[in-house]
């Protein structure tokens, strides 16, 4: 019967919500100042991360056990700072030695008490390493934070490649 709920629940929020609506190219101010903050250094450190750096990143994830990263190139979810740690250290490796661009369309941003996530398209241009063509990757992410004693920190990430529409078959 819960499982009926919740599908029920989410029809009529499907019903309810505009699909297809263009992202908006700029980034829409976080409500919460401290989570702006956050948000901003976490474009500085991204820039890094996609250069082949992830310390910056890295510094600013929880780095408890209850973590999660489900990556866009695939494969279980990390779970556990371990473990998202070295899928974190993994995927910068697969830039290393390269220069490279991002832009970010802001979808949502929503915080709640002590808990936040974001919604955003996020375009990467960068060179592989050896390779003379520049390299894109395009992505769909959401991230989510959670305030704590050292303020906002990432708790989960989620990005795919996903970015046109696929048949259900």
């Amino acid at each position: 019967m819960k499982s009926l709920r919740s599908v029920v629940f989410a029809a009529a929020l499907l019903a309810v919500t505009p699909i297809g609506l263009a992202a908006e190219t700029s980034v829409q101010p976080a409500p919460d100042k401290e989570l702006q903050t956050m948000l901003d250094q976490y474009a500085e450190a991204a820039e890094l991360f996609y250069n082949g750096k992830p310390e910056a990143v890295k510094a600013l994830w929880s780095h408890s056990d209850d973590v999660t990263l489900s990556g866009a190139a695939g494969g279980t979810t990390a779970k556990g700072w371990r473990n998202v740690s070295s899928r974190l250290d993994w995927a910068s490796s697969e830039f290393k030695g390269t220069t490279g661009t991002r832009t970010i369309e802001q979808i949502q941003t929503t915080v709640s008490g002590d808990f936040a996530y974001i919604v955003r398209y996020e375009h990467i241009r960068y060179h592989r390493p050896g390779q003379q063509e520049p390299a894109r990757r395009d992505y769909r992410a959401t991230i989510i934070f959670r305030r704590g004693p050292e303020g906002w920190r990432v708790v989960h990430r989620h990005a795919d490649t996903l970015m046109t529409r696929q048949d259900v078959r």
